[in-house]
């Protein structure tokens, strides 16, 4: 008889890596250090002899939580008494007399209450000899030898929210990691960098759930933090890392500052400073390291004063200096002109002692090191506007004391002015030069007063349209996971003519590296007492002609704040539709369905690891079943791309990539790069909206300013610039160039001639896959310093004008732009299926693509990546794209076409991105959703 299986429930295969520090058993999450008997459900229910645990693991640098059970019915006590009982709940039983204590239940040796005690801050110094503290017997990997950098960090609903500064002198940081006292990643985050981390020079993250254990390393102070900058090979990093500790002033601090050493390159310092804008008083707390000639009664000196010397002075005394970081607070009064200095940047903190002269730190005062962002819904005001929706507004300070503020309103509304306000007294008046409803600018000047009023959330941002007033008040938000993406949406109303029913709001959303989908709502007008819901619509357009879509309900609530997170996105090109703007994020009521609000989601900020492989984003064609069985089926031919269907033959610029050209073949969709041609003069020019640059002779720059020619079925180009055309399916025609006239503002198109070739015909070949003239295999070999496509120079361009014109240097082999070529692989030689190309200054390489054959016997040819059709059979339908390509190249081969004035017709054009649907029938399980890269 055979031992039957354990019986758990499998996990879901499709569900998303868990994190580090969390064990999933089922369908149940638990962190490191739970304990717990396992739920089986119906008919088994609770297993209370089987005792798991989620255990922590160390593999090689990396604590990992994993599962481990066992059956504890065997360490029950021997009972002694004839008519022992059994109890609900427990695993062993007891005797009447006494109740036994031997249960498997055991308490947590932990007490959580101290750590969900909200808004708890903490600091921490990041130098070289911070970093050398951490112990391990795992192997470190290398610590940094000089930088400098500062964390701030506040946990708050078990999460722990985490910024970072750093000085120039250390490279970009590509990891943060959070090290236990033995010198183990116990959490490690890939650093994403966007539009507001990129402005501020910050690294901004949060740690989710932190496992109980590491909660009391924080408390503790053992949790060390770190700056990663390089992964050494595969498991080594080099690092900068600093002890996080509890910090007191974080929450009111205003201006931070850096201390940098240029005597002790190991050492260093960090200023937290709050400002009294209303007396002028200064309280300055300095956390420091450094080297000292004695260890006791310190005379420590910190000067804050601007670039000429001229400020104020105090010193302390330290009774005993401390190895890893020492603390100094300061109080001190600054005049009105200093206090105006604090947010331009010009006032710097100098940290010195007397009798130690080596010991020097110096550092400018910026705005604060937290990563803060300020929000608010700008809605119309006193009825004004009423049936129009508002827009969104974010602000932000800049490490220089601006401040940049962003402004987005929907298409329907004209700026006239805006401005900020506190009260109705107005603070500044904003200028507003909109790009695509768009407003993103820096406001100079502002002073400790408006930092101060910025921070207590008492200041409104109003705009005045041609549709009436449009205001709100700038809330603190912070940085999460929502944040990802560069900017906000706008939760429009779905209906303005019930007033009961209008909603409107801001929506923060984003993809963290575990591809979960972060959101963060705020709404300025809501229904009352009512329960909503969270929808997301792929492909709407679809959605709408009643085709079934993927949809997802993320969760219901009531209130005008909420935020949240949905791990259960199964299908990865849902986010390539959130990218794309094929999917709408919607406010549903409960009780009826009814629409609130919705925006489309668009350039939602997706990590490159939650995105589908090329593999797996082969599109299909999207097939509608015909309502009478007896009707024929459509042919396979179209293609939907970006919420709509595209006619075969026809090619469109991708909205949001106009650097690509796309078209539909066959119910596929290929996307090319835009193919630049070869420019012949030293510094070629790149056009406001162009990819390719551009000859411009200097006497004709301004006549040709906003001229053009209109090429049918093709973009515009303006006066003066080439390219090739395009033909689908076949993508770029290479051998043909056009120019814009800039006199006559005709397209002039000509061939390139190919000289002669000195063998036979059949021995000639094209070097490359774009080349237009073939060659002699003795050419290949030549050892000539430049060679191309037939012509052996012998003095060529430059390096310098090669790369300048958009070429690649790739295996220190230079390549024009647009050139193609088989990658090679020592000692093997060159690779036949490996083509590799140049675009525009980027290389790239990739595996030859074989077309599908439609015979029975397919045949492998020796030297060729792609199977034939064996015998008489032919691939049919399938070989007409390549059929086509021969035909066009052999009408180059010899051609010499002189230049003539022609203007291009194309078949049905269109825009925007690719993604398709394919459905067999109306069943909606039944259907996936695809999408496709180039």
């Amino acid at each position: 008889m055979s031992r039957s299986k354990f019986p758990l429930k499998p996990e879901d295969a499709r569900r998303k890596a868990k994190r580090a520090g969390e064990c999933r058993l089922g369908q149940t999450v638990h962190e490191i250090g739970d304990s717990w008997s396992p739920d089986l459900g119906e008919p088994f229910g609770v297993m209370y002899c089987i005792y798991c645990s989620c255990e922590p693991v160390q593999k090689k640098r990396r604590i990992v939580g994993r599962v481990r059970c066992r059956n504890i019915k065997s360490e029950c006590p021997k009972l002694d008494c004839p008519d022992a009982l059994a109890t609900p709940g427990q695993c062993c039983k007891y005797c009447p007399e006494f109740r036994a204590s031997s249960d498997n239940q055991t308490s947590d040796a932990i007490d959580d209450n101290d750590f969900n005690e909200n808004n708890k801050e903490y600091a921490a110094l990041l130098t070289p000899r911070s970093s050398s503290l951490i112990k391990s017997t795992t192997g470190l990997g290398e610590g940094m030898k000089s930088g400098l950098g500062a964390g701030r960090f506040m946990f708050l609903h078990r999460n722990l929210y985490f910024s970072f500064t750093h000085n120039g002198g250390l490279p970009r940081p590509k990891f943060v990691q959070f090290v236990d006292p033995d010198g183990n990643v116990v959490e490690e985050q890939e650093v994403t960098l966007n539009a507001y981390q990129r402005d501020t020079k910050k690294v901004c993250g949060v740690w989710k759930k932190i496992p109980r254990v590491y909660r009391k390393f924080l408390k503790e102070e053992k949790l060390f933090a770190a700056l990663v900058t390089e992964k050494i090979n595969g498991d080594n990093d080099r690092f900068l890392a600093g002890r996080i500790a509890k910090q007191r002033y974080v929450a009111n601090e205003l201006y931070s500052s850096l201390l940098e050493s240029s005597t002790q390159t190991e050492t260093g310092g960090m200023g937290v400073l709050t400002v009294s804008a209303s007396t002028g008083s200064i309280y300055l707390n300095l956390i420091f390291n450094g080297d000292f000639q004695e260890e006791r009664d310190i005379g420590i000196s910190v000067r804050i004063s601007d670039a000429a010397g001229s400020g104020v002075e105090e010193s302390v005394i330290l009774p005993k200096i401390q190895y890893e970081t020492n603390n100094v607070e300061v109080r001190t009064i600054l005049e009105l002109e200093q206090l105006q200095s604090l947010s331009r940047g010009t006032l710097f903190i100098l940290l010195y002692s007397k009798r130690n002269p080596n010991f020097k730190l110096v550092g400018v005062i910026q705005s604060r090191t937290t990563c803060d962002i300020f929000d608010t819904v700008l809605s119309s005001e006193d009825g004004t506007g009423s049936g129009v929706s508002g827009g969104v507004a974010w602000v932000y300070p800049l490490p220089d004391g601006s401040w940049s503020y962003n402004i987005q309103l929907p298409p329907e509304h004209r700026p006239i002015t805006s401005k900020l306000e506190t009260g109705r007294r107005v603070l500044e008046e904003l200028s507003m030069s909109l790009s695509r409803n768009l407003t993103q600018e820096a406001l100079t000047g502002m002073s400790s007063r408006y930092y101060q009023l910025l921070y207590e959330e008492s200041i409104y941002l109003s705009v005045t349209t041609d549709r009436g007033i449009l205001r709100g008040k700038l809330i603190y938000r912070g940085f999460g996971d929502a944040q990802l993406s560069d900017k906000p949406l706008i939760l429009e109303p779905f209906t303005t003519s019930i007033p009961s029913l209008r909603t409107e709001g801001i929506l923060w959303i984003g993809v963290d590296n575990s591809c979960g989908l972060n959101y963060q709502l705020t709404l300025s007008e809501r229904p009352q007492s009512e329960l909503m819901r969270l929808e997301v619509i792929e492909m709407p357009r679809l959605y709408g002609m009643g085709l079934p879509v993927q949809s997802y309900i993320l969760d219901d609530f009531e209130t005008s704040e909420f935020e949240g997170e949905f791990h259960e996105i199964e299908n990865r090109n849902t986010f390539v539709n959130m990218n794309a703007g094929d999917a709408v994020f919607k406010i549903v009521r409960v009780n009826d369905s009814t629409v609130l609000a919705s925006t489309p989601l668009r350039n939602v900020r997706v990590p490159s690891s939650c995105l589908p492989t090329p593999r797996t984003m082969t599109l299909d064609p999207y097939v509608i079943e015909p309502e009478d069985d007896s009707a024929p089926t459509p042919t396979p031919s179209k293609c939907y791309y970006d919420s709509m269907m595209r006619d075969e033959y026809s090619f469109w610029t991708p909205v949001n990539d106009s650097c690509q050209i796309c078209n539909c073949f066959k119910g596929q969709v290929k996307c090319d790069m835009i193919l630049c041609p070869a420019v012949d003069c030293v510094n070629p020019v790149l056009l406001t909206g162009e990819c390719c640059r551009t000859c411009l002779r200097s006497d004709s720059t301004e006549r040709n300013f906003g001229r053009s020619c209109e090429v049918t079925g093709d973009r515009t180009h303006p006066a003066g610039t080439s390219w090739h055309p395009y033909l689908p399916p076949d993508g770029f025609m290479a051998c043909t160039t056009c120019t814009c006239n800039s006199e006559t503002l005709t397209v002039e198109c000509v061939k390139e001639s190919c000289p002669t070739v000195n063998c036979l015909a059949e021995d000639a070949f094209y070097p490359r896959p774009l080349a237009c003239c073939k060659i002699c295999p003795m050419e290949r070999e030549s050892s000539k310093p430049f060679q191309d496509d037939g012509y052996l120079l012998s003095r060529g361009p430059s390096e310098a004008d090669i790369l300048r014109a958009g070429g690649c240097k790739f295996r220190g082999e230079l390549h024009t732009n647009g050139e193609e070529w088989n990658h090679r692989i020592e000692p093997f030689g060159y690779t036949p299926c490996i083509i590799c190309s140049c675009r525009n200054g980027t290389s790239k390489c990739g595996r030859t693509k074989c077309v599908a054959l439609n015979c029975e016997v397919k045949v492998k040819v020796d030297g060729e990546c792609c199977q034939k059709c064996g015998g008489s059979s032919n691939s049919g339908e399938n070989t007409s794209s390549s059929s086509l390509a021969v035909l066009m190249r052999l009408s180059n081969v010899g051609s010499t076409s002189p230049t003539k004035t022609l203007t291009p017709t194309r078949k049905k054009s269109g825009t925007q991105k690719h993604n398709r649907v394919k459905t067999t029938n109306n069943n909606s399980n039944n259907n996936k959703n695809f999408s496709s890269q180039r």
